[in-house]
């Protein structure tokens, strides 16, 4: 099979192989997959590491050979924590890059890295160096999301869903974890009772028939982050999540899981 990468500041990854079909993922510059099958200016790809699947069309990533492959490696790369501006030496304007974005070959110093054939340069911090437990490191890194958009799809700062905001600040601090949130659930262990919740603890809310609807990240003082409408903090307690905009209960809680004892 051939793996290719993406190599724009995001890519939609839609249902079907054309513009207006629904966007159900979108893959962030560096990010790579397996391709499935080809159509028209489109790819059917399976997402590394999660196996998600869905349509991209070509223009927006490059194809790898075989023996630059290695870049799957996990110690080749790092993780963009915060938004910036890289140029390549093949371009002549730049790109704005998102957190989350994977860095190949890296250099901390020179700020260069590279994907492919081409080389490129940041022309400004990708990577803060955060000290903190991961459970310290995900409350923060969340907090650089608050007000962004609700996007079904999203995994941006420009516009993001509930369980693309948990799986891509979980790959912030090194755990990759799958793409929706009735996936996510099943990983971890499970927290028996909301008082016993730390932050960094993953909330999971279900609706009437009980199929998994929403998650969000625990926040200190007995609040949660989360994406609905935009992201944002509301308290949670052992019922589900209480707005206080609304004055009601908005998502009813179903389990809360501990996934990043054990994982880190």
């Amino acid at each position: 099979m051939t793996n290719g990468v993406v190599n724009q500041s995001l890519a939609a990854l839609r249902k079907e192989p054309f513009e207006r079909s629904e966007m159900v993922s979108q893959l962030l510059f560096g990010e790579a997959f397996t391709i499935l099958e080809r159509f028209k200016g489109w790819i059917r790809i399976s997402t590394l590491p999660d196996g998600y699947e869905g349509w991209i069309d070509e223009k927006l990533c490059v194809l790898l050979e075989k023996e630059q492959e290695c870049l799957f490696n996990p110690t080749v790369h790092t993780v963009s924590n915060q938004l910036f501006l890289a140029k390549s030496d093949a371009e002549e304007f730049p790109l704005r890059l998102c957190p989350g974005s994977s860095l190949f070959y890296y250099d901390s110093i020179s700020g260069s890295f590279s994907i492919g054939e081409s080389n490129y340069i940041s022309l400004n911090q990708p990577v803060e160096q955060l000290d903190g437990s991961p459970r310290e490191l995900l409350v923060k890194l969340a907090q650089n999301y608050i007000n962004s958009p609700y996007l079904w799809g999203g995994r941006s700062p420009y516009g993001i869903d509930c369980s693309g905001l948990v799986q891509i600040l979980f790959k912030q601090i090194g755990i990759n974890i799958p793409r929706d949130a009735g996936q996510q659930v099943n990983f971890g262990e499970t927290v028996d009772f909301i008082n016993m919740a730390k932050p960094g603890d993953v909330a999971f809310f279900d609706d009437e028939e009980g199929s998994i609807v929403h998650v969000g990240i625990i926040y200190p003082q007995g609040k949660i982050i989360h994406a609905s409408g935009y992201v944002r903090v509301d308290f949670i307690d052992h019922q589900g999540i209480f707005s206080q905009n609304k004055q009601k209960y908005t998502h009813k809680l179903r389990v809360v899981k501990n996934l990043i004892d054990g994982l880190t």
